[in-house]
């Protein structure tokens, strides 16, 4: 057999996982050469300390592959192949060439080591970067942003973060890039994770979807006030449930005024930052995603009449405005396809 065809069979048997850190949780995929996600594992995210939640990830990636061996069993089986690489992508402020997260306002990392760490449990190369970039990357490959010249991808969840993808290719400008959830609204004083306050993202997020809607209860009545009745500290229970972003998002189906407020404000919140980034950029499509955007059109379309109001109409009428085809899944894809890519090594 010929050095080539030994090479093509590697690489046809090789596997790639992608892992997506978030702040509250984190999923991990393994794709093979073209692409396709083969299997998928998703924990709670350990934020104990960096060193637990590098053993977490490693024990993500054992398990996947522990899958993959079960199905080598069966030799037609296409779910087989040597791990080549694995990419990360996680919040936060990162030296994505050293492998090196800076400040994660949502974990217990401060210039760790995360690539090298898990590098070494592992035995294969890591690659780090953003989540966001990672989960752009992804829906540029396979999801909504595919066939689009210029596209924005923005994620909504525990954070707020934004990435930009031109012709199929990431547009990195430098570490720090993307961080629109820290950049400061008026009129905002919420204290904010990354140590600022004001912060776009104590207003555009689960959390601050939340926030408002506990604000606006202290003065407008809400049927979340009945789910979540307010309790003298010695009534409380001890395993009473915590009011979330989807229950502000049912309570908006219900009609109810508060909830609708809330994803009013949060979405023009939103689009009125998104909106100088489209007259920067010339975007052709903005991709919302990350768990917030399950809320669909109650969010969406506060989003695309702030960006009415605010760009040339020769601009909005041509700037589609839709939510992402992968809620989870993109961060994993992007991250093993970038980690394909890039042969465990920055560039």
């Amino acid at each position: 057999m010929s050095k080539e065809c030994v090479l093509m069979a590697d690489e046809a048997e090789s596997v790639f996982v992608g892992i997506d850190v978030g702040g509250t949780n984190t999923g991990a995929g393994m794709v093979d050469a073209e692409g396709r996600l083969l299997a998928t594992v998703k924990k709670r995210t350990e934020t104990s300390d960096g060193d637990a939640l590098v053993r977490q990830l490693a024990e993500m990636v054992r398990e996947l592959l522990t899958i993959r061996s079960a199905k080598a069993a069966f030799p037609s089986s296409p779910e087989t192949g040597a791990l080549r690489a694995v990419g990360v992508g996680i919040p936060g402020f990162l030296d994505a060439r050293r492998g090196v997260v800076r400040h994660a306002a949502n974990l217990p990392l401060r210039d760790f080591p995360l690539a090298d760490r898990l590098g070494a449990l592992l035995g294969a190369p890591v690659i780090l970067d953003n989540d966001v970039r990672m989960y752009a990357y992804g829906e540029s490959a396979v999801g909504a942003a595919a066939g689009y010249d210029d596209a924005l991808v923005v994620t909504v969840g525990t954070g707020l973060a934004a990435a930009v993808v031109h012709r199929g290719r990431l547009l990195t400008g430098g570490d720090l890039a993307g961080e629109i959830g820290h950049v400061k609204v008026d009129g905002n004083e919420y204290a904010c994770g990354c140590g600022m306050s004001g912060c776009l993202e104590t207003l555009v997020s689960a959390g601050g979807i939340v926030r408002q809607a506990k604000e606006l209860m202290r003065w407008k009545p809400s049927v979340l006030g009945e789910w979540f009745p307010e309790r003298p500290k010695a009534e409380r229970l001890q395993v009473e449930r915590t009011m979330t972003a989807e229950d502000v998002a049912k309570a908006a189906d219900l009609g109810d005024a508060v909830a609708a407020e809330v994803f009013e404000r949060t979405g023009r919140a939103l689009g009125s930052t998104l909106a100088a980034c489209a007259a920067l950029l010339g975007t052709d499509v903005m991709v919302i995603g990350g768990g917030v955007s399950r809320a669909g059109e109650r969010l969406l379309s506060p989003v695309r009449r702030a960006l009415s109001e605010r760009l040339h109409p020769l601009h909005s009428e041509r700037l589609k405005v839709t939510a992402a085809r992968w809620t989870d899944e993109a961060g994993v894809i992007g991250s093993a396809l970038a980690a394909k890519a890039r042969g465990g090594h920055t560039v």
